[in-house]
């Protein structure tokens, strides 16, 4: 990669507007927006006259909307469903630096799908303990060089149970990710693990 002397450090602004209300039968949606502006954003381009990648500076504008809605099925019974749309534009770099930009331009937020579904359900077997289901869809997207990252559901299991002390709380879950063995990317290039099981603790004060 060639080193850019006028490289400059980037920095952002965020805005969001959100709603949160209680519907019917124990149903809650929530619901936001949000913008987010990036000045000096570093990407990466392969130019035709240089042997190497060069890094750049340009502005980019990041954008979406987030839904969910949340339910109590039954005492014991809970679940939720969430859409995300995000998406991006920026600076068109090319018209500006004709000589230094190439066909092959990455951008990181290539790699975000425009729509996302999540669908998760948790249900209480005993006091402090839960069971928890989760499950994901990611649309498909192009990414650098030309590459298509293809969409892919995932789903994720696990099991936690909280004990409460005088002074703290200690989590113990265990969990089992991508039990369908589902073989996916999040980044172009960059496989995803399949089956991945684990144990974790976590104390709260």
């Amino acid at each position: 990669m060639a080193t850019n002397s006028e490289l400059a450090t980037e920095t952002s602004w965020t805005y969001e507007l959100g709603l949160l209300k209680k519907l019917w039968f124990d149903t809650k949606f929530r619901a936001s927006v949000y913008y987010t502006d990036i000045t000096d954003y570093q990407f990466m381009s392969y130019p035709e006259n240089k042997m190497k990648a060069v890094v750049y500076n340009t502005d980019v504008e990041l954008y979406g909307v987030e839904l969910e809605l949340t339910r109590s099925f039954t005492h014991d019974l809970s679940g939720y469903l969430t859409y995300a749309w995000e998406n991006w534009s920026a600076d068109d770099f090319a018209r500006t630096h004709p000589l230094d930009i190439g066909d092959e331009t990455y951008y990181f937020m290539q790699n975000i799908p425009r729509n996302k579904v999540t669908l998760g359900l948790n249900y209480k077997l005993w006091e402090g303990g839960v069971v928890t289901l989760n499950s994901q869809y990611a649309d498909d997207r192009e990414s650098k060089r030309g590459n298509k990252i293809a969409d892919f559901i995932t789903v994720d299991i696990g099991a936690q149970h909280t004990f409460n002390f005088t002074d703290f709380n200690f989590i113990l879950k265990g969990y089992v990710n991508n039990v369908t063995d589902e073989e996916y990317e999040m980044r172009a290039g960059y496989p995803m693990p399949g089956i991945t099981a684990g144990i974790l603790g976590k104390v709260s004060f």
